[in-house]
């Protein structure tokens, strides 16, 4: 990573949304792995420790210690080597981090618009570092959501269905604390979802998951605002009728990170 991060800095400074979408990405893969290490040196800490000499222990819990601790080094180890990658380099501050997200969805790079709209771009420990960032994102959220969404992305769809469905877990992730309920629009988005799913057997589990969401919604509503969501929907599936091409899952409830991987290469 060290020998292309002047050159992708450059890149991402420049305004060049893969650029700052891979940046981004690189930076919290790093600063992820930095945290797996540190816990990993702390959890491993009791589990070498000697036992004083003459305590007896049954034969049945030294295998469990045993296996505890070669499985502890086997995870130690795969974290050095992943740990590589980020060799020299240095690790920047979240603000930062966030505001190459925020660029490279504002040039338009898709993976970036969802990472940021859902609120993956913010991190729980990073809170009080993100203040006024967040600000920003409290006013952008929707917009950054509604453009994927207009782009065929899957994942951005079931989360901003996620967030205007009144229905939410007790759980409001970002996006939802960002967005105003409402049952109509969350029906059009998961008639939307239905859409872009299609008959494709990747998306079977999320597929069951969104039809009980549109059964219940359908319910819940008046036939005036059904009739309005289906014609949302109708408007969302005649502007983009297919899924955006970097699309690989469908999941529900939270929306997984982008990998540094699904930005465009350096």
């Amino acid at each position: 990573m060290r020998e292309v991060l002047p050159d992708l800095r450059a890149r991402a400074d420049a305004g060049e949304p893969n650029a700052a979408c891979r940046l981004a990405a690189e930076m919290e893969y790093c600063d992820r792995l930095a945290t797996q290490l540190s816990n990993m040196s702390e959890a491993m800490r009791p589990a070498n420790a000697q036992l004083p000499p003459g305590t007896q222990m049954a034969p049945e819990l030294q295998a469990v210690m045993r296996q505890s601790q070669q499985a502890m080094s086997a995870g130690a180890e795969h974290l050095l080597r992943e740990s590589a990658h980020c060799e020299g380099v240095a690790l920047v501050d979240a603000s930062r981090r966030v505001r190459y997200w925020r660029s490279a969805a504002l040039g338009g790079n898709v993976m970036a618009m969802r990472h940021y709209a859902v609120g993956n771009a913010f991190r729980m420990n990073e809170t009080l570092e993100n203040l006024d960032d967040l600000r920003v994102y409290r006013r952008e959220a929707e917009t950054f959501a509604q453009r994927a969404v207009a782009a065929g992305d899957l994942p951005t769809v079931m989360a901003l269905a996620a967030a205007r469905s009144p229905n939410r877990p007790f759980r409001r992730y970002l996006l939802a604390q960002a967005v105003t309920p409402d049952r109509s629009q969350a029906l059009a988005l998961y008639l939307y979802a239905q859409t872009l799913m299609g008959d494709d057997p990747r998306f079977s589990p999320s597929r069951t998951f969104v039809d009980q969401a549109v059964r219940n919604l359908e319910q819940d509503l008046d036939s005036t605002s059904v009739a309005r969501a289906r014609a949302q929907a109708s408007d969302y599936q005649r502007r983009q009728p297919t899924l955006a091409a970097t699309v690989r899952g469908a999941p529900f409830g939270h929306t997984p990170d982008v990998q540094r991987q699904e930005c465009t290469p350096p």
